[in-house]
């Protein structure tokens, strides 16, 4: 057989003597070879990121995961059916080690938005196949059939709370130009779904509170929200560290936690050091005590930042902890469309470490050095 390279990837011209039963697949504009598996071994494979995934695709409705049909984010998929740069139906890709076909791709006909954890929107809408806003595709795999909306790298890093499509379209040549291929992912330090917060109306599960809602804090009363940062983990494709640690009931002392409480391994928890003094410690630190755990058995799971004007001390299944902090570490984290409000919430030196510690609500150990003390804790 003989290839040519064409416009829109690698021509097949079929032998003569095969001219007459073999017939070339044909688009609009020129015949396509797909090459079979064992062509592909070997093969550079492009990689696209932040599949956010869907229960369907519906138009004009909203999904959330508040209402559950906001799934997850798949934050790598990689094949080299896409190193032609585009989309097409047809395509073979690799989730998760697993591989899908793309059996349909939609477009926005009309306006639709991003609503993130902090309150603010990104809109989208209709355009070309060339350069759109969002890529809706359908993917499947046997009876595994999964939706997912693609974001344009233009948006940056976003924490998605809900997504309402509007109108949507069938692709012009079934095929659009790849977006999404830059890694935008964001680290989670922070609550897990399903954590109950001290409010002054009882305890409220984190996923509940609203921007404004006020919360019972330890050291300054109560104390409104001003901004939340969702996050949601999908860990078929997010890394194993990322996993929440688990508090059983009474690991941290009596009814601290009263029930079991999940939250980042970065998030810290106030306990007593062996000094008798409170202190701040890294969740992944306690690990050696009993009754803390990985949670290995989680798929996946949804981290909610809780942020105050200042750094405050609050009380997740009754066991004092931190509020959201804005440490370097966590800064570079968030999408920079947040960064600019938390500056203004806690103050120009948010980037400095000596300006972050004066802000911290108590002493705060390092991983390495509570680990070292963990023996003579209490």
């Amino acid at each position: 057989m003989r290839m040519a390279r064409g416009a829109l990837g690698i021509v097949y011209e079929p032998p003569l003597q095969a001219a007459a039963s073999v017939a070339p697949k044909v688009t609009l504009f020129c015949a396509r070879f797909r090459s079979p598996h064992w062509l592909k071994r070997g093969r550079a494979m492009a990689t696209v990121f932040d599949f956010l995934e869907l229960t369907d695709i519906s138009e004009n409705t909203t999904y959330s995961h508040a209402a559950g049909n906001l799934l997850s984010v798949v934050d790598q998929v990689s094949s080299s059916d896409l190193n032609d740069n585009e989309f097409d139906e047809g395509d073979d890709i690799l989730i998760g080690g697993v591989s899908y076909n793309i059996d349909l791709i939609q477009k926005p006909s009309s306006g639709g938005k991003f609503t993130l954890g902090d309150g603010s929107q990104q809109t989208f809408g209709s355009g070309m196949e060339i350069n759109l806003d969002v890529v809706f595709l359908t993917v499947s795999n046997g009876g595994d059939v999964r939706h997912f909306a693609i974001p344009n790298d233009s948006y940056g890093d976003m924490n998605v709370q809900s997504i309402q499509i509007g109108e949507l379209r069938h692709s012009r040549f079934n095929d659009v130009k790849l977006i999404s291929t830059s890694n935008n992912e964001v680290n989670a330090v922070c609550f897990a779904d399903g954590t109950m917060i001290k409010t002054p109306n009882g305890e409220t599960a984190v996923e509940k509170i609203e921007i404004g809602n006020l919360v019972l804090t330890r050291d300054n009363g109560v104390q409104p929200v001003r901004a939340i940062l969702v996050r949601k983990l999908d860990f078929r494709t997010a890394p194993e560290r990322l996993k929440p640690i688990a508090f059983s009931k009474d690991s941290l002392g009596p009814s601290r936690p009263h029930s079991k409480l999940c939250v980042s391994p970065q998030h810290r928890m106030l306990v007593v050091d062996p000094s008798g003094n409170m202190v701040l410690v890294p969740a992944k630190a306690l690990l050696p005590r009993r009754g803390v755990r990985v949670a290995h058995g989680r798929r996946q799971v949804t981290y909610i930042h809780l942020v105050f004007s200042a750094h405050q001390i609050i009380y997740a299944n009754g066991t004092p902890t931190e509020s959201f902090f804005p440490g370097r570490m966590a800064m570079e984290a968030i999408p920079e469309t947040c960064r600019a409000e938390i500056q203004d919430l806690f103050g120009e030196d948010v980037a400095s470490d000596t300006g972050n510690h004066r802000k911290a609500a108590a002493p705060v150990l390092r991983v390495q050095e509570a680990q070292r003390r963990m023996s003579s804790f209490p």
